[in-house]
């Protein structure tokens, strides 16, 4: 049987709701025992998600600033055109053809993502029954505990440790009888 190939994904927003603008894009091959392969990263230009539409909510513009000052400037500030960082991102992911699209919470990043390429005309390469719930599978009893490596709200970083993170407890539930993990 071959290997189930997975991506997690993380970004990066100034806005909670849907057409909130993205300002980063973060994301990882995974497998099992927290092997990470490819990874893609996008700085992600302000001034191009307003362009087009999407919004920028004012508080959390000012929690960049007021909690996260030392990356709000590397995350507020410059990047690639929404439509181009897309479009390499749907590249990078049609290169690996992933089974699965892993979130933190895909109502949230994939979300973000389908509504911002719709924007610009880029379509998401994935289905809904390929997303995977990070969070859902964190609150399965699992023992597993880890604490995050690299820089907390970055996406690519964030993207590494969620993967991390899922492939762990996949491991540790398939082994311990509480199924097969996808593999």
């Amino acid at each position: 049987m071959s290997e189930t190939r997975r991506v997690m994904i993380d970004i990066e927003t100034v806005g909670l709701e849907p057409g909130s603008a993205i300002v980063e894009i973060g994301a990882v091959q995974f497998e099992p025992a927290a092997i990470i392969g490819e990874t893609y990263h996008a700085s992600v230009s302000l001034t191009s998600c307003q362009e087009v539409g999407l919004h920028i909510d004012a508080d959390t513009v000012e929690w960049w600033l007021g909690d996260q000052p030392e990356i709000a400037t590397e995350v507020l500030v410059g990047g690639d055109d929404l439509a181009d960082a897309l479009a390499d991102f749907v590249d990078w992911l049609n290169e690996i053809e992933p089974h699965e699209v892993w979130a933190n919470s895909p109502s949230f990043d994939c979300e973000m993502l389908e509504h911002a390429g719709e924007q610009v005309g880029v379509e998401m390469p994935w289905e809904f029954y390929q997303e995977r719930d990070l969070r859902t599978l964190d609150s399965l009893p699992h023992g597993v505990e880890m604490e995050q490596q690299g820089v907390e709200h970055t996406a690519l970083d964030d993207a590494i440790y969620q993967a991390r993170l899922a492939s762990t407890i996949l491991h540790k539930l398939s082994s311990s009888g509480g199924g097969d993990g996808g593999d």
